[in-house]
């Protein structure tokens, strides 16, 4: 007889939810980066995108520009764990649980940072678009180097493209947080010794109650206030257990009568 036809695979129903495809080309992940001290869930997000794409695309952190997408331009600069570097070749996916600051980072309490403002003050900001990566980098260079050479700036942001600003206006901008810097730092080093401890209101230096002459009262020691040299060579205050000038001559044992009479032999006077 003829074959039977062999039944057709089943197709899922429209609309119904297969999940992800394991022989997929394009495998789907979810992760959390750290983004400027903020925890930012990225979910069913390809493998493969950069850094730069997740940071714009998915985050909204439009600050990095794809200027190139090959990190020869610098404009995508952004620092990981503290390292610069250019995100657009940087894998997203292998960022999480690492630490991504960017230029929205920079600012404090919605205030440019000091760096930020001196590259708009020295005219380093044209149309814009690469001052970001420019900005990055100029911090990370301060973070190593306080007092950075013209020379050492150079070589710092040769990495980054710039078509309007000449670069001359980046190079006063990091002399001037340089030298800001350095100024705010001696300033707070020399506040605590200009400061001199306050003390309480009423308050009232300690005084020595007068007392009688030597060990029978008077100003201690025969000084006056405990005087200039109170204690003697040995150690004991003076006059301690020698005759000192303050004290007079050395008090004298009180006769006293013994047992049978007479003086006492200890007192080494007549029987």
């Amino acid at each position: 007889g003829a074959d039977a036809a062999e039944p057709a695979p089943e197709s899922p129903a429209d609309g119904a939810d297969t999940g992800p495809d394991p022989h997929s080309e394009h495998p789907h992940a979810s992760y959390v980066l750290s983004v400027n001290g903020t925890e930012r869930p990225v979910t069913d997000a390809w493998i493969g995108e950069s850094l730069l794409y997740v940071l714009r695309e998915r985050l909204g952190l439009a600050g990095a520009k794809d200027g190139c997408s090959q990190g020869e331009c610098g404009a995508c600069s952004v620092q990981v764990d503290g390292r610069l570097v250019a995100s657009c070749l940087v894998p997203a996916a292998t960022t999480a649980g690492s630490e991504v600051r960017t230029v929205e980072g920079l600012a404090a309490d919605g205030a440019p940072s000091d760096v930020q403002r001196a590259l708009a003050e020295n005219g380093a900001v044209q149309c814009g678009f690469c001052v970001p990566g420019l900005a990055m980098t100029v911090h990370d260079l301060l973070e190593g180097n306080h007092a950075p050479t013209d020379l050492e700036t150079r070589q710092a942001i040769c990495g980054n493209l710039c078509r309007c600003s000449g670069y001359r206006g980046v190079l006063e901008a990091v002399r001037e947080v340089a030298e800001g810097r350095a100024q705010a730092a001696a300033a707070e080093q020399a506040e605590p010794a200009q400061q001199e401890p306050e003390r309480p209101a009423g308050h009232a230096e300690p005084t020595v109650p007068a007392q009688g002459d030597g060990r029978h009262g008077g100003t201690p020691y025969g000084t006056e206030a405990y005087g200039p040299e109170p204690y003697g060579t040995d150690g004991h205050p003076a006059g301690y257990g020698q005759q000192h000038h303050d004290h007079g001559p050395a008090p004298r044992i009180p006769h006293q009568s013994g047992p049978h009479g007479g003086a006492h032999p200890s007192s080494g006077g007549p029987a």
